[in-house]
């Protein structure tokens, strides 16, 4: 029963984060749903004349993978993680449907931990979908959910939110920003203990530069959470993160990026104001190395 009711949680949830990809800005890339569509729609064919005719857009898509580093001070009663204590791998897909959508995947594990901790190899997954309204507006939601800290139960998150892209200087610097909404629902195992949720405002907004022909980029992102309403039992803290990272195409069709980031979630002194949760749920500092490869119609 706790299987399904985390299933319906994250449906109900799927009203639910920005990026396609999991780290890089679409403004970066270069390689919007919208931008797609325009490529797609000038794309020519010619017959046995010479004379060009239209041809079917291409298929799209897109994969990606990345090593995340995650790191925090020493606490009271607690150890500190330092650098490759911790580290995530994560795999992500994307599939452009039609001109303006797309769907993407992700999934996350665990090859480094502690000594001294028992996580499960897999730390969650995700699915997704966004659509582009114009060239500056466009809306996204996803579901995600994992394993507790300490394999106690799991844990199911949707997210919902518009976003705007405004080029303000000829497709090179760009204002990025965000406004949505979030929901957690955390099912510990002891069935004696009440089921946590929180709903969160999200905000975010932050420059993404790109050289014109997209070979070199980088961006800077300031996020907010703030709480809205939440289970007795928890007390969450308005909650302020920074990302600075930086991209750099080696091909077309082939990105390398970087990014650190600083995640703030409550105290760990006070557990009413943090989640059992191992990427996100306390604060930490992360340092991210990945690359995103492109198919098909997907190019810089």
């Amino acid at each position: 029963m706790r299987i399904l009711g985390l299933l319906l949680t994250l449906l109900i949830a799927s009203a639910g984060t920005a990026r396609a990809q999991y780290n890089v800005p679409a403004a970066v890339t270069g390689d919007t749903v919208y931008e797609t569509a325009v490529v797609q729609r000038a794309s020519l064919a010619y017959d046995d004349e010479g004379m060009a005719i239209a041809k079917d857009p291409e298929l799209g898509w897109e994969l990606g993978a990345s090593l995340d580093f995650l790191t925090r001070d020493r606490v009271p009663g607690g150890e500190p993680l330092k650098f490759t204590d911790v580290v995530l791998f994560r795999v992500h897909g994307l599939l452009s449907i039609g001109r303006r959508s797309e769907l993407f995947a992700g999934v996350d594990i665990l090859p480094k931990q502690p000594s001294y901790t028992d996580e499960l190899l897999w730390q969650g997954g995700l699915l997704g979908a966004r659509t582009t309204v114009n060239k500056w507006l466009s809306g996204y939601a996803r579901v995600q959910g994992g394993p507790g800290l300490a394999r106690d139960g799991y844990w199911g998150m949707g997210e919902f939110a518009l976003q705007s892209k405004i080029d303000i200087s000829e497709g090179m610097l760009f204002w990025d920003s965000t406004l949505g909404g979030t929901y957690t629902h955390l099912l510990p195992d002891d069935e004696a203990r009440d089921d946590l949720w929180q709903t969160e405002l999200l905000a975010q907004t932050g420059l993404a530069f790109r050289e014109r022909r997209g070979f070199f980029a980088t961006w800077l992102t300031f996020g907010f959470h703030f709480p809205l309403a939440s289970a007795p039992e928890i007390d969450p803290q308005t909650r302020v993160d920074v990302q600075v990272g930086m991209l750099i195409g080696v091909t077309r069709k082939l990105d390398l990026f970087v990014e650190a980031s600083i995640f703030d979630r409550g105290d760990l002194q006070d557990p009413r104001t943090t989640l059992p949760i191992l990427s996100g749920g306390f604060d930490q500092r992360r340092i991210l190395f990945g690359f995103n490869r492109r198919f098909g119609s997907r190019q810089r």
